[in-house]
């Protein structure tokens, strides 16, 4: 006779760029172990590889393209599978402004908010008869962005990302049709200008933000406490 089941719940979570709703599961005791592994390990690529696992198997909404999600959409899913898991607190480190020293205290994963911008334009001309259309990076984009030592191939790789489609009065052009050497020469050639603009678009991105405040116990005053990537809410 074979041993029963554990019977895992289904919670309907709400998309932040669409609104759509899809439904998760809690991640197991396997898929825990997994992240733990990678977070001790503090290897980029295995975090990510993790998380991208934990996704695939927890959400279970049909027809789901990780790999086409905004980046604050999968960052928001995981914070969501984390808390359905394992809690809504989550223990982060400190550092008292006044001792420099660091302490661990419990935060409200159900505290997160979306901060997003009003100056998000994904229309962006360039002149009279060139524009731009954008497009939010993904996880995965980020992620490989994160890898380059060098902090302007890590700007064009995020930004050439972010980059949907070209159009002129006659024609647009999906830049999923060419290559990475060509994006990266268009992008090249344009006037500063329309860079900045591109740039904007992606510093604009909606985020994940936690704001608050906590009680040093050294000084027993108040320290501010803001996470505002992805990373700083794994401790």
């Amino acid at each position: 006779m074979p041993l029963p089941k554990y019977e895992v719940p289904i919670y309907e979570v709400e998309l932040i760029s669409d609104k759509k709703k899809i439904e998760i599961r809690p991640f197991l005791v396997k898929e825990h172990k997994l992240l733990l592994i990678a977070l001790v390990s503090e290897n980029k690529k295995q975090i990510s590889d993790s998380i991208y696992t934990i996704l695939e198997n927890c959400v279970k909404t049909k027809n789901i393209n990780i790999d086409k999600m905004p980046c604050f959409d999968i960052e928001y899913l995981f914070l969501k599978i984390r808390e359905k898991s394992l809690g809504e607190l989550i223990s982060v480190r400190v550092k008292c402004p006044e001792t420099e020293k660091y302490f661990d205290v419990d935060l409200d994963l159900s505290k997160i908010v979306v901060v997003k911008s009003e100056n998000n334009q994904s229309d962006i001309k360039i002149s009279e008869n060139l524009g731009i259309k954008m497009k939010y990076p993904t996880f995965k984009a980020i992620q490989i962005a994160s890898l380059e030592s060098d902090n302007i191939k890590k700007i064009f790789s995020i930004i050439t990302n972010c980059i949907e489609s070209v159009y002129d009065k006659e024609n647009s052009y999906n830049v999923s049709d060419y290559s990475q050497k060509e994006l990266e020469e268009f992008v090249e050639g344009l006037p500063q200008e329309a860079f900045e603009k591109i740039n904007k678009f992606y510093e604009s991105t909606p985020k994940i933000m936690y704001d608050g405040e906590v009680t040093s116990p050294y000084t027993k005053q108040s320290v501010k406490v803001r996470l505002d990537t992805f990373m700083d809410f794994f401790g």
